[in-house]
């Protein structure tokens, strides 16, 4: 028996909670409006709304994980982490006996079958069809030139390198990601025509560890999420250009990127060049910790001005940009710690006590306890949780002054604000209440069972203390961003334990 991945009930709620829509404009497919629902235009029978799916010619629907399964081949365990942005479970390795829930496991993720035994059968990988070139490349200058607004050099040097190319049938615009020995493994076609369509898409066959680019000598990579991106980067910033490398996601997966970096060891520093709304920021997050777990140091976010390096160029240009889009729940959680200060400057540092911390939080349970409307979420999580924000960071502090840091109340709140990560805040409300819950415990435990006197356990109380208040601020942020779009649950009885004391 070989190893198998396991997710927990936790990790696959926050999966299949995954909107329809952001998958699919993640991967550059299009969709269009349908009366209350959405509609795949590649797949026209295929309707969705929020995280669930319904397949008209089929009859058949379900969530985001099967989604990932029945249209991008993937298998549950790579369907769950490319949900989870790269958030992986826990390998359990082959053992002779299962439990049933190990079992049961498997057979999701396609490792065995129904009757228990090894699964060795695999889809047969299809073989990348390479589009044949046209005689000459006269529509994909005209387009890219007149309607992108990018330098006739550029796509001269792509051209001449045989990585761009127009197509022979419907004069699409290919652009193609080649491996270190030169042999074409990936193809990105884009639609060359100004009527207002927006066709892309990505050949079948393609292998996503390759994408559209550039290798240089240097030691700089810069990441891109489109060929047009990285074209226009080019346009807008030619001076010199080659000596770097550059290499479009297609998406935001970082397949693509690593391997540019594993065939290239001299790349060192790394920009991330995402398009400038939620989404790419989320991705430059991600990204950014793959990077530092594979032990890179030098890692930075550049953003366009626009919404994207093409927009940038379009006003450049003269022409009307679409405007660039900051994350909501960034911007909401600088403007909520801006107020946090405010209210943590008035609590006297007597109450930063175990006994406060509890009242507060046991506040918040007895205000949820009365409903889930959105009114009774803000006064939770608004009222007593801001409440409780408050006395955790001025315990934060003083501990801190105990051990010799002298951290205000206010860059204790820089900090924390620093460190939130859109990317990682996933999940719906009952997720939202097990990580509060499961931090509150950690620091009654701490306050419970550690002798504080002692150095170690003051900084672990720091610790959890800030733990508790990154999930005080992520319950705001949720009740402030997502419950407005989200049907509350009707009828249902919310259950939130608190310890006693």
């Amino acid at each position: 028996m070989g190893d198998f991945i396991y997710f927990t009930e936790e990790q696959k709620e926050r999966a299949n909670a995954v909107p329809i829509l952001n998958i699919l404009r993640d991967m550059h497919e299009e969709v269009e409006k349908s009366g209350n629902e959405w509609r795949w235009k590649r797949h026209r029978s295929v309707t969705f709304r929020g995280n669930r799916w319904y397949r008209h010619s089929q009859q058949t629907g379900s969530h985001a994980i099967d989604f990932m399964q029945e249209f991008f081949g993937m298998n549950f365990p790579e369907a769950v982490t490319y949900l989870l942005n790269g958030e992986t479970g826990e390998v359990i390795h082959g053992r002779k006996h299962l439990t049933v829930e190990e079992r049961t496991v498997v057979r999701d993720s396609g490792k065995l079958k129904e009757s228990g035994t090894q699964e060795n059968e695999e889809n047969p990988k299809k073989e990348l069809a390479i589009p044949k070139k046209h005689e000459n490349m006269k529509r994909v200058y005209a387009y890219l030139m007149q309607k992108r607004y990018i330098s006739r050099e550029v796509l001269s040097y792509f051209a001449k390198q045989g990585t761009l190319y127009e197509s022979e049938d419907h004069h699409n615009a290919v652009f193609a990601g080649v491996d270190k020995d030169g042999t074409i493994r990936h193809i990105h076609k884009k639609g060359t025509y100004s009527d207002g369509k927006n066709f892309r898409i990505n050949e079948e066959g393609s292998d996503p560890s390759y994408g559209f680019g550039y290798a240089g000598k240097g030691k700089k990579l810069y990441v891109f999420e489109a060929p047009i991106d990285l074209l226009s980067f080019l346009t807008l910033y030619p001076r010199n250009w080659q000596e770097n490398s550059y290499i479009v996601l297609n998406g935001v997966s970082e397949h693509a990127m690593l391997e540019m970096l594993k065939e290239h060891p001299n790349l060192q520093e790394i920009t991330l060049c995402l398009d400038h709304d939620a989404a790419g920021i989320e991705a430059c997050g991600r990204l950014a910790e793959i990077l530092a777990e594979k032990g890179f140091r030098q890692i930075r976010e550049l953003r366009s001005e626009f919404k994207d390096w093409n927009e940038d160029l379009k006003n450049r240009n003269g022409e009307e940009a679409l405007p660039a889009e900051e994350h909501p729940k960034i911007t909401e959680c600088t403007g909520w710690v801006a107020i946090l200060k405010k209210v943590a400057s008035h609590i006297d540092v007597k109450y930063a006590t175990k006994e406060s911390i509890c009242r507060y939080y046991q506040g918040i349970y007895n205000e949820l306890k009365k409903g889930r409307t959105k009114e009774n979420l803000e006064s939770a999580f608004d009222g007593e949780g801001m409440l409780l924000t408050g006395v955790l960071v001025r315990c934060m502090e003083k501990e801190g002054t105990a051990l010799g840091h002298q951290t205000g109340t206010d860059a204790i709140l820089d900090n924390l604000s620093k460190r939130y990560r859109p990317h990682k805040d996933k999940g719906n409300f009952n997720t939202r209440i097990r990580n509060m819950q499961k931090a509150f415990e950690e620091v009654m435990e701490v306050f419970g069972s550690k002798d504080l006197a002692q150095k170690e356990n003051k900084e672990l109380l720091v610790r959890k203390c800030m733990s508790l208040t990154m999930e005080c601020i992520k319950a705001h942020i949720f009740v402030a961003t997502d419950v407005p779009k989200q049907e509350m649950a009707q009828g249902k009885e919310m259950r939130m334990e608190c310890s006693q004391l």
